[in-house]
């Protein structure tokens, strides 16, 4: 290959790769793995981490480009597979494991666990069959049913889809929930202050 065209061509990868195009790949994965949550309104956070894991890609290209002497097609395909390959296998565990050590410190010092998950998804999103009676603050049930899907919370609109229940819901009374929440230590109750309302939450 000529040697002006191979430097216009590793003069192009390497603006593609810097400009973090591929840096952003590791970050749509880890947000969508939900190891990684921004708020919508926070974007110097999101470019603060795209620019790390550009870091990260910028200097593998470099390393088999530079020290290993590979060609650039193939340093092309290995980077792209390390962002997706390596971010789930490596990155992933990396932050998991970071984060676990983190609440560790912050437990032994009496400190609360923390935690990068909007509230409802590190509510909602687990395995188990979650039962929902949801109440105004004047302890009226809204409606109840079994949890079928729930919106993303990086979504600024909340809504959930439910299943009915066998019995009729005028059968509920906020007494009856709150007895049979109190029975399970797997519950949890999600209290919404901007919508006024209380959502206990069976789980089995």
């Amino acid at each position: 290959m000529n040697n002006e065209l191979y430097k216009l061509i590793y003069a192009i990868i390497t603006i593609l790769i810097t400009s973090g195009c591929f840096g952003y790949i590791n970050y749509n994965i880890l947000e969508k793995l939900t190891v990684i949550v921004d708020r919508p309104n926070n974007e110097t956070d999101k470019k603060q981490k795209i620019m790390i894991f550009t870091g990260v890609n910028v200097g593998l290209y470099w390393i088999l480009t530079t020290v290993l002497n590979c060609e650039i097609s193939l340093s092309i395909l290995l980077v792209l597979l390390f962002d997706v390959v390596g971010t789930i296998w490596i990155i992933k565990p990396l932050i998991e494991l970071i984060n676990s050590l983190i609440n560790k410190i912050r437990n032994t010092s009496g400190q609360s666990y923390t935690d990068n998950r909007e509230t409802r998804d590190y509510i909602f999103n687990t395995n188990k069959i979650q039962t929902l009676f949801i109440f105004d603050f004047d302890n009226n049930l809204i409606t109840c049913g079994y949890l079928d899907y729930q919106q993303s919370g990086d979504n600024n609109y909340f809504d959930l889809a439910l299943i009915p229940l066998d019995a009729p819901e005028n059968q509920y009374s906020f007494e009856q929930v709150v007895e049979e929440t109190s029975k399970h230590k797997d519950s949890r109750i999600l209290v919404d202050f901007e919508k006024k309302i209380k959502i206990y939450i069976l789980r089995y």
